[in-house]
């Protein structure tokens, strides 16, 4: 919150767009105290937050935590939503909670990209949740993605070397891993991907200063016996870079010594 505030202070900054709950690429949530603070510094210098809650419902375990705009007390909050994450990728049907003048702003930007979403699609969505269907459906996504999270929390535990870090969200639809120190992920992924297992290369994800030792491991559309594979072959293949690493290392060591 430091450098934001600082960023704040030295910056026009006109708006702030932030995922905080199971973010992607990282997975990570934003805790509760640290969403009050964020909301105490944006009401300090009257900066909107466009806060993207497409993943928040789906929490593996325990309560949701509350988002940005039921803590908002300055009115700064502008929470757009999807139905793409909890289910229908092909239906692009959202929504957005906003003070009644923002909401116009953006119904006459809305007109003139696109005139409007898909009458039907948002037909079939009202149906589907007037006869009470998007709770079960939420509630079945929920537990699909809990058991796919906790197989990649087991399988990362039991396969990767201890050199790897990563993130251990508690819902969502993807992991941040961190690689040894001096390796690229987009080198990993040409030889991971000729035994049929794929990932994000992490550089994808940064605006600046990648770091390329990173990357994104996704579980949303693959089922448990899929993700152990694909977590023990990749395991697999980054030992073999690590051992081919340690003989070159030896084999430079050993001619500095010849030449001694």
């Amino acid at each position: 919150m430091v450098a934001l505030e600082a960023t704040l202070l030295s910056n026009r900054i006109k708006l702030m767009v932030l995922t905080p709950d199971f973010h992607n690429p990282t997975g990570t949530t934003l805790p509760i105290t640290a969403r009050r603070r964020l909301l105490e510094i944006a009401a300090r210098y009257q900066v909107p937050i466009v806060e993207d809650h497409i993943y928040a419902r789906l929490h593996a375990e325990g309560e949701r935590m509350p988002p940005l705009k039921q803590l908002d007390r300055a009115n700064l909050v502008i929470q757009v939503d999807s139905f793409s994450k909890l289910g229908f990728p092909g239906l692009r049907v959202g929504w957005c909670i906003a003070p009644p003048s923002v909401i116009e702003r953006l119904r006459l930007v809305k007109q003139t990209t696109d005139l409007h979403t898909d009458q039907l699609a948002q037909a079939i969505l009202a149906e589907f949740m007037r006869r009470g269907l998007l709770t079960k459906h939420i509630a079945k996504m929920r537990k699909a993605y809990a058991k796919r999270l906790a197989t990649m929390h087991s399988a990362l535990t039991r396969h990767m070397p201890e050199e790897t870090r990563w993130t251990r969200p508690s819902g969502g639809m993807c992991i941040w891993l961190e690689l040894p120190p001096g390796f690229d992920s987009s080198e990993l992924l040409i030889h991971i991907r000729e035994r049929g297992v794929l990932f994000a290369p992490g550089r994808y994800f940064y605006l600046q200063n990648p770091q390329p030792n990173t990357l994104r491991l996704s579980f949303s559309n693959v089922d448990e016996k899929e993700i152990s594979r694909g977590v023990a072959t990749l395991a697999d293949v980054l030992r073999q870079e690590m051992r081919k690493r340690q003989r070159g290392t030896r084999r430079v060591e050993g001619a500095r010594v010849a030449l001694v």
